[in-house]
């Protein structure tokens, strides 16, 4: 029976060396896959803004006039800054019932408005419109967002960041292991991210805007990964 035992290892420990020394299959060769992440940095230069005209009160078609006068105040404001028209989208009117709880429920008006949104080029004609609207009386002004005119080019330029990323990474790898690094045989890209900061705007105590503006910087992100051949 021990001599049998003893045989049945032998046997075992054969075929294990024999499975493991087997050459890969045709078309195989040995490979490493790593992970990139390349990164750009881009001042926004494109800007959002909403500018509401706002009145509270009981005469509805007085408020209305006020609302629709100041709404075509904005829309000039814009002509002279040259904002194209397709950038510029007034709302229709908004009619609004104010209540009053305490002591008890008592309607004790309307709120009558309007909102502009303003969609820029610049950082010049973006200060020049918010120093406008301020000029103009507008209370209700706020950010809706900022962009990145050049977002795909600098989308391209990250994603070449991230494979470059990843081959010097691969590089690193194969000399560690005595091994030269070979071809790209699969690249998969994941995550490629332009995000949308949104802007301050700074106020005077006046109540006007001030000129401290900072847009600040985004980053455009991109993720790949890599599978290298080994020579």
């Amino acid at each position: 029976m021990k001599r049998l035992t003893t045989a049945a290892l032998m046997l075992f420990a054969l075929f294990t060396l024999s499975a493991c020394g087997q050459p890969q299959p045709p078309g195989q060769r040995d490979s490493v896959t790593v992970s990139g992440v390349g990164e750009v940095s881009a001042r926004p230069d494109i800007f959002r803004i909403v500018a509401t005209a706002r009145e509270r009160g009981d005469d509805i078609d007085d408020m209305k006039a006020a609302v629709d006068k100041s709404v075509a105040d904005m829309l000039d404001l814009a002509d002279d800054l040259d904002i194209e028209e397709d950038q510029v989208r007034a709302s229709d009117l908004r009619v609004q019932p104010q209540w009053q709880y305490q002591p008890e429920r008592k309607l004790i008006g309307h709120e009558v408005s309007r909102e502009v949104i303003f969609r820029v080029k610049g950082l010049e004609a973006y200060t020049g419109l918010l120093q406008g609207l301020a000029e103009q009386g507008v209370r209700d002004i706020r950010p809706a967002g900022t962009e990145v005119s050049n977002a795909d080019a600098l989308s391209d330029q990250a994603l070449e960041k991230a494979v470059a990323n990843a081959r010097r990474r691969a590089t690193i790898i194969a000399e560690a292991a005595d091994r030269d690094l070979g071809q790209a045989i699969e690249i998969q890209a994941h995550n490629i991210q332009t995000p949308r900061p949104m802007a301050m705007m700074a106020r005077s105590k006046e109540g006007a805007m001030a000129d401290s503006y900072r847009p600040g910087e985004t980053d455009i992100s991109a993720q790949v990964q890599v599978t290298f051949e080994l020579d």
